[in-house]
């Protein structure tokens, strides 16, 4: 017959995927517990740089230091990527990890600092978003009392009251 594959059934990619996790060697299980732990290092760094930035920038906008805050808030963002894509690679290192089913404690308690620093962000996040608010409402406060000001000059022809004739000369 022509077309007809002859010799031994692949095994689909699940079948083999599930066996090589269920496979893992204690060297793999070290090295994936080394790189897992590197990464979790890096994000714990990352976050403390990024909650130092919070601070700096919560003083700059209670100072009112428009290009320190607009420094800040670009090296937030940088951060922000950093943390990102760390945390891309964290993802399916996490899932093998799962996987293994064998817990070491010193990754358990770095997912545990971690998860703290972040809720210490949000909060800090939340906080410094108040006080630019609060900022932001009193500048808008003195803008418009600087337009309703006494003190603002008025044209010299105010005084001349409304006019009540027209003289259109060709």
């Amino acid at each position: 017959m022509i077309g007809v594959f002859q010799g031994p059934v692949p095994q689909s990619r699940e079948k083999k995927g599930r066996a090589d996790r269920e496979g893992f060697s204690a060297a793999n299980q070290g090295a994936l517990q080394r790189r897992l732990k590197d990464l979790l290092v890096a994000q714990q760094t990352r976050l403390d740089s990024y909650l130092a930035v919070l601070d700096k920038q919560y003083a700059a906008i209670e100072h009112g230091e428009t290009e320190v805050i607009l420094f800040y808030v670009e090296l937030e963002e940088k951060i922000g990527r950093e943390l990102f894509s760390i945390q891309k690679a964290v993802l399916p290192l996490d899932k093998l990890y799962r996987a293994t089913k064998v817990q070491w404690i010193d990754i358990t308690a770095l997912k545990a600092i971690l998860e703290t620093r972040k809720e210490e962000v949000g909060v800090r996040l939340k906080r410094n978003r108040d006080l630019l608010a609060k900022q932001m409402t009193l500048l808008r406060s003195q803008i418009q009392t600087l337009r309703t000001s006494p003190l603002r000059r008025t044209s010299v022809y105010a005084s001349a009251g409304i006019p009540s004739c027209l003289d259109i000369r060709l």
